[in-house]
């Protein structure tokens, strides 16, 4: 390249950058304008695309998330069932001095439940599966001792033991014994809200029962009715049965 050409560049260029720079007034002006409007409106296009693409996008991660709630909240309860059913034939025994059980838990249980509830009311000897203090540390001496989680091996020997142990005060050694079903806390929760219904039926002497885990079973006109929702059990209560009661 020659040395006149080498110097000629350099201008050349300034001069192209002055001319893109500086644009006639009236060009610049006109499509400036025009420039804008163009921008403005592939601007609005990829907004609007943009806001449809996270629309879709938020619509679908709502569906997924209640999806994923729904089955949470199934798998909840179907953990909740099967814990409770594992626990359908444990009873819970509270009082008994700590270490009384030896080495033989449930062989001590399956002699003490006899003595408690009277002899007589069993037929056989009760057979128990396993039996275990709950897991928490040994307290110290005096203090109230750990329950006993004793699960029976027949069902209908465990609604018989919860039936008896209101028929009389229970005691070991002195010490006041208590016995209740092993319920979870959910089962405990769902139970509780049937507390008002049952008191209710108490009062008008209507025969029932609170079957597993929490359905409400009243005896009407001969008949057995079933109920899970502890609000339409009481309507049931307000409306047939002490109407019924009253016009007797």
């Amino acid at each position: 390249m020659s040395k006149h050409d080498t110097s000629k560049k350099p201008k050349d260029t300034r001069s192209l950058r002055s001319a893109v720079a500086k644009p006639n007034a009236k060009d610049a002006s006109g499509g400036s304008e025009s420039d804008m409007e163009d921008l403005s409106s592939a601007w609005e296009k990829i907004s609007d695309k943009i806001l449809k693409h996270i629309n879709v996008r938020f619509d679908k991660l709502e569906e997924t998330l209640q999806a994923v709630q729904s089955s949470q909240k199934e798998l909840l309860e179907k953990v909740d069932d099967l814990e409770g059913r594992s626990r359908h034939n444990n009873i819970k025994i509270v009082g008994i001095p700590e270490r009384e059980e030896g080495n033989k838990p449930a062989e001590f249980i399956a002699a003490l439940i006899p003595k408690l509830l009277g002899e007589d009311n069993f037929q056989s000897s009760v057979i128990i599966d396993r039996a275990h203090r709950t897991l928490r540390s040994t307290p110290p001496e005096g203090a109230e001792p750990r329950a006993i989680i004793a699960r029976v091996h027949f069902f209908q020997e465990t609604e018989l033991i919860l039936r008896l142990r209101r028929a009389r005060e229970l005691e070991y050694k002195g010490n006041k014994v208590l016995i209740f079903p092993d319920y979870t806390p959910e089962v405990m929760r769902q139970r509780r809200k049937c507390n008002e219904v049952s008191s209710a039926l108490r009062e008008l002497k209507v025969e029932h029962s609170l079957l597993f885990p929490a359905r409400l079973r009243i005896k009407n006109k001969g008949e057995f009715k079933a109920f899970t929702e502890p609000d339409e059990a009481m309507t049931f209560v307000n409306t047939d049965l002490k109407n019924v009661s009253e016009e007797h």
